[in-house]
């Protein structure tokens, strides 16, 4: 018994690396650029008021301190005076801005775990508090080296931080071209992988999208050079697209294309979207590259304010 017991604080110790191993990993699922940019970034931290500019550097030192997390608490130097505090901050930052969403009634997707564990905000506060509670078990039984190496520790996150910008590298403003995954659905007249361009895809009886049309118009008229914008409908709605049009106070590019078709369903509304994204959708291109990703009425909807943002 006093064997386990003597045991317990190491196993703590394994859980938490386990668990900030799964949190690290998670966030680049199923791609790395497409976790860290779509869920963590665009889901989580722009919505917890961090500026667009900022975001891709906060994201890879918050990754790079999970990934760094897991290696340290199994470790003893600065284990506690260090380690093992910085964690605990962390989790309640991000416990203070998970508490603001339960009060509101946010119950999307938090994106702790990405997309690979859907998480609603109340189950990751739930999961927060249980891991400081495990953090300060581990703090009042176990002790730092004695001979504590500082230097170790900032080799090791600097290490970690280095592999994160080299592998998953930061956009700049010229971005090189290549071809968007969404090529094959527009129109070739578009010409979506030149320059800067923005993709929609509306219904137009949905009153969510016609307010994301009309919100884009009111931007264009503010900003210089403001880019093409082109829309894909569904062909649910069809005949109202006129009175979207009119709504919206400006006459888009515009194409239909079937909501689902059985004999063809690659090629439908449904499938392009991939049957995880909700209307209405916004795409920020550069080069064929995707910039921004807005879509639903959540977390990742398409706010005019922050929209207007990435043009200043």
């Amino acid at each position: 018994m006093n064997s386990f017991k003597e045991k317990l604080p190491f196993i703590a110790r394994v859980v938490i690396s386990l668990l900030f191993l799964l949190s690290a990993f998670a966030k680049l699922y199923p791609t790395p650029l497409y976790g860290i940019t779509k869920v963590f970034e665009e889901g989580q931290l722009i919505p917890m008021g961090f500026s667009n500019d900022l975001v891709p550097f906060i994201s890879r030192l918050i990754i790079g301190f999970e990934f760094f997390i897991a290696f340290a608490i199994l470790q003893f130097n600065y284990l506690k005076k260090l380690v093992v505090p910085s964690t605990i901050l962390l989790l309640l930052i991000f416990s203070v801005d998970l508490s603001i969403d339960i009060f509101i009634g946010n119950t999307d997707n938090c994106g702790c775990f990405g997309q690979l564990i859907p998480m609603t905000p109340i189950e990751a506060l739930i999961k927060n508090i249980l891991t400081i509670l495990l953090l300060f078990y581990i703090y009042k039984n176990v002790e730092d080296k004695k001979s504590s190496s500082f230097l170790l520790l900032l080799s090791s996150y600097s290490i970690i931080l280095v592999l994160m910008f080299a592998l998953l590298p930061i956009p700049s403003n010229s971005v090189a071209k290549q071809t968007s995954s969404f090529s094959s659905y527009v129109i070739d007249d578009f010409n979506i992988n030149d320059g800067e361009k923005i993709l929609c895809f509306f219904d137009a009886g949905c009153e969510h999208c016609m307010d994301a049309a009309k919100s884009l118009t009111q931007i264009s008229s503010s900003v210089t050079d403001f880019p093409n914008v082109h829309i894909v409908f569904s062909d649910t709605e069809e005949a109202k697209i006129p009175e979207f049009l009119e709504y919206a106070g400006y006459n888009y590019s515009y194409q239909i294309i079937e909501f689902y078709n059985p004999d063809d369903p690659v090629n439908s509304y449904l499938e392009i979207l991939g049957f995880e994204f909700e209307n209405p959708v916004v795409i920020y291109l550069k080069n064929g590259n995707q910039m921004r990703f807005f879509d639903g009425t959540g977390s990742n909807q398409f706010i005019e304010d922050d929209f207007k943002d990435i043009f200043k």
